[in-house]
């Protein structure tokens, strides 16, 4: 089938480059600064001593998902920058252990935590803890379900990230077409609030049909290639898949291959953007992700945290940048963004 293409979203997203940029140079030229202080002040964003250095603990459930080891590679760079200390951890995939890890993280009496929860509710009795006991505590990407136990969110707005892939998958098939999708973790905020999203902009469409392939359990190739094979059991007649991150939708592709369906005769769309899922992009085995910018998230997260040291506030949410990637304007957007931009 042929599909038209549009890399315009339906509404337009908020862009912080500018601002990231600056904070960038600004904790480059302040941690080559640094290197010739003898004592344990850092100089925050405006030009002033913020005090002594900070130490900072990162934690993420899955390392093997590229968003998690760059928002964790950019909130290094940017604590670097400052004078501060980092130490990070990843989960693996369970919401006990990574509560353990920050039980064991909080006896070390770090500064700051910036976490992306796995379960919304499973973490906020240890993150109110830390926030009980004097700790910053920053949500990236995901959150938990008490506001009071973290100081700020810092993400882009999920539930509007499921209604623009939603809403590329309707203008290329015209408003008509059978789709499918395949989620991630069942009580993950990130899962739920993209269902909602794609929800509020399917269920508006008569002429869109909508079969569900529930929860894969994880954000695995392996677990895209089986929910997959399991919803094309159901109905093998779709024109489109939509699912929650790029490797279930690289395992979604080989699970179309496996049953001698071109990639081109469906319609995929993932989340993440990263090296792997763009080289599918460039091929068109997966025609449209939106990468979470998870670098400049991790620069927007450490300059959030920053002003809250600096000036005792900040805003409970901060809205972090994404970007489309089609197959049209991939080979473009690569050469002309950077990682502090969205690489």
């Amino acid at each position: 089938m042929t599909h038209q293409t549009s890399d315009t979203p339906r509404n337009p997203r908020r862009r912080y480059i500018p601002v990231l940029g600056a904070f960038v140079a600004l904790v480059l030229t302040f941690g080559l600064a640094a290197c010739g202080d003898d004592d344990d002040s850092t100089t925050g964003g405006d030009g002033t001593t913020s005090g002594e250095a900070k130490n900072v603990y990162l934690n993420a459930y899955a390392q093997e998902i590229q968003y998690f080891r760059d928002w964790q590679d950019g909130a290094t760079a940017a604590s670097d920058g400052l004078g501060w200390s980092v130490e990070s951890e990843f989960g693996n995939v369970t919401p006990e252990q990574q509560v353990q890890q920050i039980e064991n993280a909080l006896v070390k009496q770090p500064d700051a935590i910036l976490v992306t929860p796995l379960d919304q509710e499973s973490l906020s009795p240890v993150l109110q803890q830390a926030t009980d006991q004097g700790v910053a505590v920053i949500t990236v990407g995901a959150n938990v379900a008490n506001p009071d136990s973290y100081v700020s969110f810092v993400g882009r707005d999920n539930i509007e990230l499921g209604r623009e892939k939603a809403q590329y998958v309707v203008d290329q098939l015209e408003g008509e077409g059978t789709v499918g999708i395949v989620r991630g973790i069942r009580g993950l905020s990130f899962s739920e609030d993209s269902a909602k999203g794609y929800a509020e902009v399917l269920d508006a469409e008569p002429g869109i049909e909508v079969v569900d392939g529930g929860f894969a359990g994880g954000f695995s190739g392996d677990l895209g290639l089986k929910q997959t094979e399991n919803l094309l059991t159901r109905n093998a007649d779709l024109d489109a898949i939509i699912y929650d991150n790029d490797d279930l939708a690289l395992g979604g592709v080989e699970a179309l291959k496996s049953r001698n369906i071109q990639p081109d005769d469906v319609l995929i769309v993932g989340t993440d953007g990263g090296d792997v899922a763009l080289d599918a992009v460039e091929k068109g085995d997966i025609d449209m992700t939106i990468s979470l910018c998870g670098y400049a998230e991790g620069l927007l997260a450490i300059d959030t945290l920053n002003t809250f040291f600096e000036e005792g506030s900040v805003s409970d949410r901060v809205i972090s940048e994404t970007e489309m990637f089609t197959t049209e304007n991939v080979e473009a957007k690569q050469a002309e963004l950077t990682k502090e931009e969205c690489a």
